[in-house]
């Protein structure tokens, strides 16, 4: 899927200073939510963050290169900026790099009431592949999804 670059904003890597507006965003978003050292441990794979005039949202994806997958682990979008393509533009941009990086498969889990996100990554091209549940109550059932990306 293209985006079309000239969108506002701007799609960079995540660095330490950044962790305080990302955590503001992942209070707003998660209910379980990582800690500051989960974040510190993503600056070290794909950590993405869409800026205009502060971070309005970002995309962590952890990457094995020798079996050439990959997995988004955390995409999130402040409240205020939902439903502007932020998530869509942070995908692309994350599937352009894990591209280059020569992955050939990108997983993803997310809960199975968050109808909006899975339909947003059936239009990118995700597709379901089977629904997991926890043996916790705490947790909803959630849908595993994989996009092939050398056969796009």
């Amino acid at each position: 899927m293209a985006i079309d670059p000239s969108d506002s904003g701007s799609i960079r890597r995540a660095t330490e200073s950044d962790l305080g507006r990302i955590l503001e965003i992942e209070s707003l978003s998660f209910e379980n939510q990582w800690d500051l050292a989960s974040f510190r441990a993503a600056l070290k794979e794909l950590f993405l963050v869409l800026e205009e005039r502060e971070i309005v949202g970002f995309l962590s994806a952890c990457c094995c290169a020798l079996a050439k997958r990959a997995v988004i682990m955390r995409i999130a979008v402040h409240p205020d900026h939902r439903g502007e393509g932020v998530a869509t533009r942070l995908i692309a941009a994350a599937l352009d790099q894990l591209r280059e990086m020569k992955v050939s498969e990108v997983d993803l889990d997310v809960e199975i009431v968050k109808t909006g996100a899975i339909g947003l990554y059936e239009k990118i091209g995700f597709q379901r592949r089977q629904v997991l549940t926890m043996n916790n109550e705490n947790h909803e059932p959630f849908l595993e999804m994989k996009l092939r990306l050398d056969s796009e």
